[in-house]
């Protein structure tokens, strides 16, 4: 978006920054990165690791790391502690416009009592609902922790002069946590269709151990009860008794792996199922380019990034029609929903593209002439004109 505006400073609160592979972390680097192209300056706010143990650069983008501590189970998330003084010294020395506030943890607390003092404007992106927190609690605790959590987003949202959302499924869950009358807007999370794009996938089935020839499902995200990725591998036995030239790989990390592995073994499909661990970007794009069929089981999405980015390298997709994930609107002719946490239904969706190379040729060509309409440049398009709208708005 041209705009003769003034250039903004900008300070992206994300206390897991840099620390891990999650959907939030990696659109938060995507759009800090789009914006500094366009001659912003933007700030990272986050928590310090063993990896980030003082204030650096990431992706070239000055980021304040402050005294943590490791959420459990999380696949390293940590949270940040700064002090109102240290926070309120940062937005004064960077000259901040504009405070973002990307996932609502502890540094988001602090970053906008901070903001408040300073008469700093506040944008607050909805990148959390309850099921990603609490899904493996007994029912009972996850709705009380449920209606907790969702009280404190209110208070977050509450302070926030714009909110943000990644789909109208999110908006409409989470809307009525804002204020009455409150701003809202819904923004994309996008994808870079320069870097997600059909590429030629080198050696990686030898570099993974992959046999060639098959027919390979990709999963791609946290191995994190809310994935639903269970669904997926005990839907394998009646994939392979109908045919035998199926895979899955299962790209992503977290606590469920080892479960996960002895489930594979329990029900005779190991073989079958390779779990690829935490790959690099590069792989990822390989990851997806050597597959044939994106599955996504997951129970809880606000977007479904991972869906963009099997699309966009030209892949037919088939997600979970569970009522808390938005991205079983993606599926519109280029792929099938199947009943949430249902593995028969799954593995009968799956066998109609497994068994018709010509179906997934086609349904592949579908998802890639869709994924257009979610370049990510049009996402910080909006995401440009919400922050010079808000620092109008009295």
């Amino acid at each position: 978006m041209e705009t003769l505006e003034k250039k903004l400073n900008i300070a992206m609160v994300c206390d897991p920054i840099g620390n891990n592979k999650s959907g939030v972390v990696v659109s938060t680097r995507r759009f800090g990165k789009l914006l500094k192209e366009r001659g912003h300056n933007v700030i990272f706010i986050g928590a310090r690791s063993a990896e980030h143990k003082e204030h650096n650069y990431h992706d070239d983008l000055k980021t304040y790391r402050y005294r943590s501590l490791p959420v459990p189970k999380s696949g390293g998330w940590n949270l940040a502690f700064p002090t109102i003084k240290e926070m309120k010294k940062v937005f004064q020395e960077e000259k901040i416009d504009i405070v973002h506030i990307i996932l609502p943890m502890s540094g988001a607390i602090v970053a906008i009592l901070a903001a408040k003092a300073l008469h700093i404007k506040i944008v607050a992106h909805s990148h959390s609902q309850p099921e990603n927190l609490f899904m493996d609690m007994p029912k009972v605790m996850q709705l009380i922790l449920g209606n907790l959590w969702n009280k404190y987003l209110a208070w977050v949202y509450s302070k926030a002069e714009l909110l943000i959302y990644p789909s109208e499924m999110a908006r409409a869950l989470l809307d009525k946590l804002g204020r009455k009358n409150q701003p809202s807007l819904v923004i994309s999370n996008g994808i870079d269709l320069k870097e997600f794009k059909p590429v030629a996938i080198g050696n990686f089935y030898e570099r993974f151990n992959i046999p060639a020839g098959q027919v390979k499902l990709l999963f791609v995200g946290r191995l994190f009860p809310e994935k639903s990725v269970d669904t997926l591998i005990k839907a394998m036995p009646y994939i392979i008794e109908k045919n035998k030239n199926a895979r899955v790989m299962l790209a992503g990390a977290g606590y469920m792996r080892l479960k996960l592995e002895k489930l594979a073994n329990r029900l005779n499909v190991d073989e079958y199922v390779t779990f690829l661990g935490l790959i690099s970007e590069e792989d990822k794009l390989l990851a997806y380019n050597a597959s044939d069929i994106f599955v996504l089981p997951s129970l809880a999405e606000l977007e479904g990034m991972v869906v963009l980015e099997a699309m966009a390298c030209g892949k037919p997709i088939i997600v979970s029609d569970a009522k808390m994930s938005a991205s079983r609107h993606f599926v519109d002719g280029n792929g099938f929903l199947f009943k949430a946490k249902d593995s028969q239904d799954l593995a009968y969706q799956v066998l109609k593209l497994v068994v018709d190379p010509d179906l997934r040729k086609k349904m592949g060509e579908i998802s890639f002439e869709k994924i257009k309409q979610y370049d990510i440049r049009k996402s910080v398009d909006l995401l440009e004109k919400a922050y010079y709208s808000t620092l109008k708005r009295l």
